[in-house]
């Protein structure tokens, strides 16, 4: 159980690097290996408090993952909405012809 425990906490320490460094890759291949991780458990690991409050602290982290996520798809939306009106306005002035 104490392998399981540290797993998780290990893993969590790992996305938590890639999501303060924005590292989306790394987040992605982790995201995986965290599903791999999550499939191990069984029914009898709910009564191992330490694994719960690792499981825990994952869980919250990836709230914030979310959150992240969504703030970057805003902003990747934005930048997009802007490159599309600086084409069109260099479209205007391009002479027709």
């Amino acid at each position: 159980m104490q392998a399981k425990t540290q797993a998780f906490a290990e893993l969590t320490e790992q996305i938590r690097g890639a999501l303060d460094g924005g590292d989306w890759d790394a987040i992605a291949a982790l995201d995986a290996a965290c599903s791999a991780l999550v499939s191990t458990l069984r029914d009898e690991d709910a009564v191992h408090v330490e694994l719960r409050a690792e499981i825990e602290a994952m869980a919250e982290l990836y709230a914030k993952l979310q959150e992240a996520g969504r703030s970057e798809r805003e902003r990747l939306a934005l930048e997009l909405t802007k490159l599309s009106q600086g084409k069109q306005v260099t479209q205007a002035y391009t002479p027709l012809g």
